[in-house]
């Protein structure tokens, strides 16, 4: 869906953490992306948001400093970084925008992407608050 995928290195530490407790999805993920290195500027950026920014992890400090930097656009479905993207104007898409991409980009039928869903809310515990939005025909 993206033609280019880029993470911190941080992001790829956590990602090396689930391949070795066993998750292979990992290793579709190893094969589309580019590690980043932080350049100084950006690894400044980078600490003055850990050392400020109680509810962020590195990895996603990291990123939003990469993001900041090079006019990225930042994944996430964390709700405070999220917010914290909302209020310093700094481009993200979330779980709910990838899916409806997803969709109107006909990447996925409406069967794969209910099973996709449901995959994630019961995987991830996560909610998808807009399933039911998503999944409404559109083709």
């Amino acid at each position: 869906m993206f033609e280019e995928l880029k993470i911190s290195p941080s992001v790829y530490e956590e990602l090396m953490r689930a391949k070795r407790a066993g998750y292979s999805f990992v290793d579709d993920i190893f094969v589309n992306i580019e590690i980043i290195l932080l350049s100084e500027n950006e690894f400044n950026s980078f600490r003055n948001l850990l050392e400020n920014e109680k509810n962020m992890h590195e990895g996603e400090c990291q990123l939003i400093s990469l993001c900041i930097s090079r006019k990225g656009i930042l994944l996430t479905n964390d709700r405070y970084v999220k917010n914290y993207c909302r209020e310093n104007r700094i481009e993200f898409l979330d779980l709910e925008e990838i899916l409806r991409a997803m969709k109107l980009r006909n990447i996925l039928k409406r069967e794969e992407l209910k099973t996709l869903i449901e995959d994630i809310e019961k995987k991830d515990r996560t909610i998808v608050k807009a399933k039911q939005e998503i999944l409404e025909d559109l083709f």
